[in-house]
């Protein structure tokens, strides 16, 4: 979208700038703006601007950080999109959609995200009321799973729209060698089955079930497993989980966030993710990009990635069912062999960030999104 001025400024509203994966969406979105038909500028409301802040300033996108009280951050936005005369809103989190209200008078196109499961981070306190706000001030929802599509249909007005995107993911890189550089930096030999898990040390990616599971299986088939991922306040606990189970040193390591998780994938014999939720896991997106078979709780988006059997496998939320997955993958190098070779079949063109990107840039310029666009112009590339 252009006028005669020029590109037309589109805002982006996300909570925080630091390391995560709908961070790094963020910044796959950005990147492949067409800047003669837009002008990009990020709206942080009031979270931390560390990790992915430098990339983003260094396409010349400005940064503007929102502060204060819920109420004057809003005001803030209002009045910094009235003077850049922004055309288009697009909220990058369901937390986030709220500021659509503070421009539903202006002539802007008022996009909104879910990216995790619906209502995930609502309190129970007037949760209705936060609800109702995530949904009054956009007039169309974009939702990065095709679960938490068809339940924000059911609750979001009949004349506003609902898309299904999903996450992207970079194409395959030089897997052979990033594997030999992190098992020799890990200390794990040829022969030892890697388990990997990756991702915010939270309650939500309970990574307590990833710690029973690989303990239970290891008493079947011998192990390795590492976590990669900063503290969120969780650390202490699992240490202390880990050395309760009486497995030798070194069976379950914890070792800190990693600037690029996909290099230390390409270590990993299988990905395990135990979480409670999810939206699309960009983990798992970047576990199958370098051919690891996964094998994952019965979360939003999984099933949307992996094929049960195939590529993979998906069980319940219960620590035996996921042992018993990850025992046996453990224990059949072929079944391994087979699964990694169907992994990044599964992720087809249809991930590739130039895809996902351009199908979000028609969403901004007003284009209606069907169904199978994704589809249809990955087919293309």
């Amino acid at each position: 979208m252009m006028t005669d001025n020029g590109p037309n400024h589109v805002a982006t509203v996300i909570g925080q700038l630091s390391q995560g994966g709908s961070e790094k969406q963020l910044f796959r979105f950005l990147e492949h703006c067409d800047r003669t038909r837009w002008s990009p500028i990020v709206y942080v409301s009031g979270g931390e601007i560390g990790f992915w802040e430098d990339q983003v300033r260094a396409l010349n996108i400005p940064i503007v950080v929102l502060n204060g009280s819920p109420l004057r951050r809003m005001l803030t936005l209002r009045r910094s999109f009235i003077k850049n005369d922004v055309r288009c809103f697009f909220s990058w989190a369901s937390h986030t959609n709220v500021y659509g209200l503070a421009i539903w008078d202006l002539k802007i196109r008022r996009i909104g995200s879910f990216r995790n499961i619906y209502g995930f981070d609502l309190p129970e306190r007037h949760r209705w009321l936060r609800e109702w706000a995530n949904l009054a001030g956009i007039n169309i929802a974009v939702c990065n799973s095709k679960e938490t599509a068809a339940v924000v249909e059911q609750h979001i007005g009949r004349h506003k729209q609902v898309v299904y995107i999903p996450n992207s993911v970079e194409p395959a890189m030089d897997t052979a060698r990033f594997r030999q550089m992190w098992r020799e930096r890990l200390g794990i030999e040829d022969n030892d089955v890697l388990v990997l898990g990756v991702g915010r040390l939270a309650p939500q990616k309970n990574f307590s079930r990833f710690i029973a599971a690989v303990a239970s299986a290891y008493k079947k088939t011998p192990l390795k497993a590492v976590v990669a991922g900063r503290d969120d306040g969780c650390l202490r606990d699992l240490q202390d989980q880990v050395a309760a189970t009486g497995l030798p040193p070194n069976t379950i390591r914890f070792i800190g966030a990693v600037p690029d998780a996909r290099e230390l994938m390409c270590a990993a014999d299988m990905f395990v993710l135990s979480s409670d939720f999810e939206g699309m896991p960009n983990v798992m997106l970047e576990a199958l990009s370098v051919g690891v078979p996964c094998v994952s709780t019965r979360v939003n988006g999984v099933n949307d990635l992996i094929e049960d059997g195939v590529n993979g496998f998906i069980t319940d939320q219960d620590v035996d069912a996921l042992a018993a997955r990850i025992s046996a993958l453990a224990a059949n190098p072929e079944q391994r062999q087979k699964m990694s070779a169907q992994a990044a079949k599964r992720i087809s063109g249809v991930f590739a960030p130039q895809v996902v990107a351009r199908t979000l840039w028609q969403v901004c310029e007003g284009d209606t999104v069907s169904p199978q666009m994704v589809t249809n112009m990955a087919s293309q590339d």
